[in-house]
């Protein structure tokens, strides 16, 4: 990296702490939770980590090719969102996040230069999986406006969300996609490999968590094209097995991306990152918010609640 990207760095990681503190003073805002900072926080560590290891050390050199995972999601994720000030629609976050996952990791390989069976099926998974569920967000999203979210966001902060989105939407997802990422990166870290029982491990997750993600989603996409009320609730399928199948779908696929890290003599970080996405995915965010909002507007959602577990499909109900 050169010396200026640093200084670039530190110069927006000031801008996003400072517009934290700033807005946090204004409850209808809704900025500046303890989680929010924490994201800045940990890429801090992470770079200041880099400039204390000594030149040359193994964990050096890891945090090198980690940092330029980071580098080329922040390139990636700043064109993404100078498109979105062009289009008034922050929503396309929900189609590059998974792009945001496979673009570094499929650059490091590409960069290096090296397929042996192990780097291959890191590109083949992760670009299948990203592009699978662009598409589909793309698609499930296509002519619907900017998501409501989002929306929220642009009239609660009015002429500052231009630049504030920056930071709110695009590099605080960037920074969780980041740290997500750490087994992608300890697996592209381990080099050329010959496949082993780490690989069966990951193929088989990767099978498993595909197929809730993708049967999952076509479910629920069949099942409102040919609902005759709103307020149905999707019951069959894999929903009967999981209120949330394509969530715990999405919380596998991690695991097996996981698996892939643990060719690195580190590989036992990685395991990280999934135990970080499963809750992330079953209590930290995507559950609960989905789960509060089905509840209040939905009333048989309670019946469905008794009657199916929230997440893991051998879960308890309720």
């Amino acid at each position: 990296m050169t010396a200026a990207l640093p200084l670039v760095a530190a110069g927006l990681w000031l801008i996003w702490m400072a517009g934290l503190l700033v807005f946090r003073r204004r409850p209808e805002l809704r900025v500046g939770t303890a989680r929010e900072f924490v994201y800045p926080i940990a890429a801090m560590v992470i770079a200041l980590a880099w400039l204390l290891l000594p030149a040359g050390s193994p964990a050096s050199a890891f945090l090198t090719l980690y940092l330029h995972s980071g580098l080329i999601t922040a390139v990636f994720l700043t064109a993404v969102w100078l498109l979105s000030l062009a289009r008034r629609d922050c929503g396309i976050m929900d189609v590059a996040y998974p792009l945001a996952v496979a673009i570094p990791v499929i650059s490091l390989v590409v960069w290096r230069g090296q397929w042996s069976p192990h780097e291959t099926m890191i590109v083949v998974l992760v670009a299948l999986w990203s592009l699978r569920m662009s598409s589909h967000i793309g698609l499930r999203n296509r002519g619907h406006g900017e998501d409501g979210r989002y929306a929220a966001w642009r009239r609660r902060f009015g002429g500052a969300w231009w630049w504030w989105s920056y930071f709110q939407v695009f590099i605080m997802q960037g920074v969780t996609v980041w740290l997500w990422s750490l087994g992608l990166v300890l697996a592209v870290a381990a080099g050329p490999q010959t496949l082993g029982w780490q690989h069966a491990i990951a193929l088989a997750l990767f099978g498993l968590g595909f197929y809730f993600q993708v049967v999952g989603d076509l479910q629920l996409q069949r099942f409102k094209a040919r609902r005759t009320d709103r307020l149905m609730v999707l019951d069959t399928g894999l929903w009967r097995l999981s209120r949330h199948p394509n969530y715990f779908g999405e919380a596998v696929v991690w695991w097996s991306f996981g698996a892939l890290g643990l060719m690195h003599p580190w590989g036992w970080l990685a395991l990280a990152c999934p135990l970080y996405v499963t809750w992330f995915m079953s209590a930290g965010s995507a559950t609960p918010m989905q789960e509060r909002y089905l509840a209040r507007t939905k009333p048989t959602y309670a019946d469905y609640m008794a009657r199916v577990p929230a997440f893991f499909p051998w879960g308890k109900p309720g």
